[in-house]
């Protein structure tokens, strides 16, 4: 038993060091710890126990500290950041972006109606949408890996509601082929259309 805690304990700590989001890699590293200092405890090797311990007091504080801090989240139209700073943007997250939205060249992003994603001040990704009447259609809607904890989509679709109702908008279409990103889009009220599984769509 004791064995098995410990590899389980060693392939937690493993995986966490893979995750790109900050919040996620302190809350698996937290469980590793937690089992590889019990592992210790039950071997009686003070030093893995004791390493571990204090392993899961650091992962505990700064995720604590993560908890308690409110972010500032702003969306800011695309005439008003300028299209050479979101060029620069783009390009450099270029194959991330495509990953999730393959063939969406910038020039695309330019025509849309874009917004660059801002979190405490940090440019975090955009929101670029075609409107259509009642409707807008989601050309792009990214964020940088270490961002991805739901809370820029919580902004963008709850708290931003009353934004896009007043230009009109009164549901988002959103295509995606993408698993984590129809993850997203169902973490923020999507619904798969019933005629297309690869379309999205969330009334406002």
């Amino acid at each position: 038993m004791a064995e098995l805690i410990g590899y389980a304990g060693s392939v937690i700590i493993l995986i966490s060091l893979l995750m790109k989001s900050l919040v996620k890699l302190r809350w698996i590293n937290l469980a590793g710890s937690i089992l590889f200092s019990l592992y210790g405890l039950m071997i009686r090797a003070w030093p893995v126990f004791g390493i571990n311990a204090v392993i899961v007091g650091i992962d505990a504080w700064f995720l604590y500290q993560m908890m308690r801090l409110r972010d500032y989240f702003d969306l800011s139209p695309l005439a008003e950041i300028g299209a050479e700073y979101f060029k620069k943007f783009f390009l450099y997250h270029e194959n991330d972006i495509q990953s999730f939205f393959p063939g969406t060249p910038f020039e695309s992003l330019i025509g849309a109606e874009t917004h660059m994603l801002f979190r405490n001040m940090l440019p975090v990704g955009f929101l670029a949408m075609r409107l259509e009447g009642e409707e807008a259609r989601v050309v792009a809607d990214y964020v940088v890996p270490e961002y991805r904890d739901f809370k820029i989509g919580v902004f963008v679709y709850e708290i931003k509601r009353m934004y896009f109702k007043e230009k009109g908008i009164k549901r988002f279409v959103a295509e995606s082929g993408n698993v984590a990103h129809r993850k997203y889009l169902r973490r923020n009220g999507f619904r798969p259309d019933p005629t297309r599984p690869d379309l999205f769509v969330k009334a406002l």
